[in-house]
């Protein structure tokens, strides 16, 4: 089986369809530079959930997954372009307002979150980043 095969079966084996699918389509080319420059947009939105957070809003979980997502691009590693772009989808779906489940307004709302940045950092190799949801 080829690595390309694991990695795919690691998405299936993680995320829903509808997960797997909106993470794909956020999985852009993205430069070194433009990575590094991705912490200060996970930073600003961790702030914005924190500002707007209803009674349901999960913002430790949220919380989480920022630091989590801002090691990973302080890591120092050298990602390489499918790697990069990996990040890039999993940041763009953690900013995204429009994602699986209502991230404000849902005690879940950043477990979808969570799963797909636990998929992305399976599939990088960078697992010591996951975050760990409860149950």
């Amino acid at each position: 089986m080829s690595a390309g095969r694991n990695q795919a079966l690691d998405l299936e084996d993680l995320l829903n369809p509808d997960e797997q699918r909106r993470f794909r389509r956020l999985c852009i080319e993205t430069s070194p530079e433009e990575l590094g420059e991705l912490g200060a947009v996970i930073e600003l939105h961790v702030e914005q959930v924190a500002a707007n957070a209803g009674p349901a809003t999960d913002v430790d979980t949220a919380r989480l997954i920022g630091r989590s997502l801002c090691r990973l691009l302080g890591s120092g590693a050298d990602f390489d372009a499918d790697q990069r772009a990996q990040i890039r989808g999993a940041i763009e779906y953690f900013v995204m307002t429009d994602d699986a489940s209502s991230d404000l307004d849902d005690v879940l709302g950043f477990d979808d979150d969570a799963r797909v940045l636990n998929a992305m950092l399976s599939r990088i190799g960078h697992q010591t980043y996951a975050v760990e949801l409860p149950g």
